[in-house]
């Protein structure tokens, strides 16, 4: 396994998981790819701790981001498991979905500079049986329990839930920036008990649809900025603090609009940013727009790996063994990410016309990869060399495998959220 990273991290020519056994970093035969993967038992705990002290210290915290991508198989009926998953669909008019099945990162960005490395630090499956929210909220309290640095975690507004902010509410040292639906109904903090009857426990109605129910913001905050050509633009955010979700009033949260104006003093964007800030620590309103802003970075990661280093071309036979190739190019990833500021920088020829990058600034992920099997030869590795085994004697005469099962692919229907008062 360990020589079947170091030639996933390397290789750029490979199509398939099996070309990978003619790198000179693979020094076993093809048949061992599929053997390895079938066998391969690891320590999670103990792989999370090594993932984590690769990072580098924090200043103030650490910024995540949370995400579900796609894994087609919609070919592979011999595979259990399979669900309806959503997938990008270039043609107007068809719908946006395949067969297959949904894998939820939880990656590190950096809050700072132009980087687009985004190290998964977590990639789990998840089960036609569970939610993307439930699985995503597991790597979050995974993620609080193994490191005490306090954590930012971003997503999107399919986890602007109840369920997923009360679960965050329960990590001392997570905070939550989640973008919020535009049609749901939030609730203030109640009046105080006037001593008749039972006491409220929701306050006003605040409808994210309906600028009647919004009263006036607890607080405003106003700056400008200027985007990648130099324009600039103003930035206008609106505060609701203390507010909480029907069926979570007790875990409370800071409700943000953020407005963009033009120099004019036009809408840059059709619909405001509403944003939800949740957890125990502080975080300002300007700092939680920014960190929000740079979650997109994780689909940097999404594309490198689907279009690179054959997080799609793979086609396994068994579930277990999809799983835990999609943990080996999760570290292959890895072994980019810690070599990208020692790497010898490896450029294309029509490259070379491009900008110089700033002192300091680490190699791409693209880069980094061209120039690892150079590193490699230095480094060395832990893996003890192939010893040769002879002549494998085959199958016996007249045996027949028994043909693979086939699978129905699970449908889901609306499931029931799940109260957590």
């Amino acid at each position: 396994m360990f020589d079947l990273i170091d030639a996933l991290a390397s290789d750029t020519q490979a199509r398939s998981p099996v070309e990978l056994s003619l790198s000179p970093f693979y020094r076993r035969q093809y048949a061992s790819i599929y053997k390895g993967l079938k066998h391969w038992e690891y320590d999670g705990e103990t792989l999370d701790a090594v993932l984590l002290q690769a990072l580098p210290e924090p200043r103030e915290f650490r910024l995540w981001a949370l995400d579900e991508t796609p894994h087609r198989r919609q070919y592979a009926r011999t595979l259990r498991d399979r669900g309806y998953v959503h997938a990008p669909n270039p043609l107007r008019g068809n719908k946006p979905i395949t067969i297959g099945y949904n894998y939820s990162a939880l990656a590190h960005i950096d809050l700072e500079g132009p980087s687009a490395w985004a190290p998964p630090w977590a990639l789990d499956r998840t089960p036609t049986d569970w939610t993307g929210v439930e699985i995503g909220l597991g790597q979050v309290v995974r993620l609080a329990s193994s490191d005490g640095h306090w954590h930012v975690v971003t997503a999107d507004s399919r986890y602007g839930t109840p369920l997923y902010i009360a679960g965050l509410y329960q990590c001392p040292n997570v905070t939550g920036v989640t973008r919020l639906r535009a049609y749901r109904n939030l609730y203030r903090k109640p009046p105080p008990y006037s001593g008749h009857g039972r006491p409220r426990i929701h306050g006003d109605v605040l409808k994210v649809h309906e600028p009647d129910t919004w009263g006036e913001p607890d607080g405003r905050y106003e700056f400008t900025e200027r985007d990648a050509k130099g324009s600039e633009y103003r930035i206008v955010i609106e505060a609701w603090r203390e507010m909480h979700f029907r069926k979570a009033p007790h875990c409370p949260f800071t409700l943000l609009k953020v407005s963009t104006y033009n120099t004019d003093g036009q809408l840059r964007f059709k619909r405001p940013l509403w944003l939800i800030v949740s957890g125990h620590h502080h975080l300002s309103a300007k700092l939680a727009r920014k960190a929000y802003l740079r979650r997109f970075v994780e689909e940097h990661l999404f594309r490198f790996v689907k279009q690179k280093m054959l997080f799609e071309a793979a086609q396994m036979g068994a579930v277990e063994q999809d799983e835990r190739w999609i943990k080996v190019v999760g570290l292959a990833y890895w072994n980019l990410y810690v070599c990208r500021d020692i790497v010898e920088r490896s450029l294309r020829p029509w490259e070379r016309y491009k900008p110089a990058p700033p002192v300091g600034q680490p190699a791409t992920p693209s880069q980094a990869r061209r120039g690892f099997g150079r590193l490699l030869p230095e480094l060395g590795t832990p893996a003890k060399p192939p010893q040769p085994r002879g002549k494998s004697p085959g199958r016996p005469s007249g045996y027949r495998p028994e043909p693979r099962q086939r699978f129905q692919v699970v449908y889901k229907g609306q499931k029931q959220p799940a109260s957590v008062i």
